[in-house]
């Protein structure tokens, strides 16, 4: 066997490494759109606070996106509320879209400021953003997302009656 025969096995070996290596993703995915669906208090300890979150992802892919891990912080009214990770795997189809739910946590100085501005507004809802990154495919590649929204609270009914005091 030649010189030249092993370097050209050894070439194709470091190529074959690399291509099943980067089979991650096709091209150069766009990030997903990530926005809030729900807000749910599950534990309250007088320094932390735990809430299940749950996010619809939507893919605006031609392909799936299986993502391996989140990364994210939750502000409310412009204040920073909550953030949370998570190493849950999901696979979002192309142009589809799931909804995941998570844990995260704030503290108790987070909670009153958001107490007061909900006081100050006397508003039926509040305004959100939701940024972080989500980590996708084989390698973990991070694709950024950031979102704004708004959510209106249900206010409890007036109890109407008919009599009088």
């Amino acid at each position: 066997m030649t010189t030249m025969a092993v370097y050209r096995g050894i070439l194709r070996l470091v190529l074959l490494a690399l291509v099943t290596g980067c089979s991650s993703l096709p091209g150069n995915p766009e990030p997903p759109r990530v926005n809030l669906v729900g807000l749910q208090l599950v534990s309250m300890e007088l320094f932390e606070q735990r809430y299940q979150v749950r996010l619809r992802i939507k893919n605006p892919n031609a392909y799936e996106l299986p993502i391996h891990g989140i990364d994210f912080r939750l502000d409310i009214n412009g204040q920073a509320f909550a953030d949370g990770v998570s190493n849950r795997s999901v696979t979002v189809p192309a142009y589809g879209e799931d909804v995941i739910a998570l844990e995260v946590s704030s503290n108790l100085i987070q909670v009153f400021r958001q107490l007061q501005s909900l006081e100050q507004s006397r508003s039926p809802g509040f305004e959100y953003r939701i940024n972080g990154t989500i980590a996708v495919g084989d390698s973990g590649q991070r694709l950024p997302f950031d979102y704004s929204g708004d959510m209106q609270l249900s206010r409890p009914a007036s109890p109407t009656g008919s009599g009088g005091v």
